[in-house]
């Protein structure tokens, strides 16, 4: 998680029992979830496995670095004629700092994956990748990191932090006032991120169609 229990302890100024401990973990990591779907993207980089089916035809020969072409559409008899412009295979998560693995299926019974190199087959971008190779129906299989470098912006830092510490205050009320058996008449804190904070982390959002 981006921010741990014992930096909401230093930013609260406070030390928690075992039992506020374990509520604490579920605090911060339902934050962390609940930014990253307002943002729609991870906040930590991560490692991720996707499965995509190509809707696209490559039927090509390679000629050398990303350079193919569509020997279908050749009428000089010459494989230099026409270039076959990348299929793009869009991510889910972004934005994408590199991939480990990318292979491309035939959607033939028992077909064998073929093992795809970088900057030869595949082009990484920060949104997916840019595919040389396939056919119809292969299956094209992405492992791949991809995330925002939240270590390095204190800004998702701090949200959570401020969120969390309400979260945790609000509890702490609710504790106090049921052991005293009487109302504390404390006002409860808002839950979650408010929505100031929500409009705040809208130049981080991605946008998807």
């Amino acid at each position: 998680m981006l921010v741990a229990i014992n930096n909401l302890e230093d930013f609260m100024d406070i030390k928690f029992s075992n039992r506020q401990r374990r509520a604490a973990n579920y605090v911060l990591s339902g934050l962390q979830s609940e930014l990253e779907t307002l943002l729609n993207r991870p906040i930590e980089v991560q490692t991720f496995t996707e499965s995509h089916r190509l809707d696209t035809s490559h039927d090509v020969i390679r000629a050398g670095s990303l350079v193919f072409y569509d020997t279908t559409l050749d009428t000089t008899g010459s494989p230099l004629s026409v270039i076959v412009p990348p299929v793009t295979v869009y991510l889910r998560n972004s934005p994408v700092v590199s991939c480990a693995s990318v292979t491309v299926t035939a959607a033939a019974a028992s077909a064998v994956p073929a093992v795809m190199t970088e900057n030869l087959d595949y082009v990484v971008r920060r949104y997916g990748l840019d595919l040389y190779r396939g056919f119809v129906n292969d299956e094209i299989v992405v492992t791949y990191t991809a995330g925002l470098d939240g270590p390095n912006i204190p800004f998702f830092t701090l949200l959570i932090l401020r969120a969390a510490t309400r979260e945790m205050q609000n509890m702490h009320d609710d504790v106090v006032g049921i052991k005293d058996l009487n109302t504390r008449n404390v006002a409860p804190l808002t839950t979650g991120f408010t929505e100031s904070e929500i409009k705040s982390i809208k130049g981080y959002r991605r946008v998807r169609i």
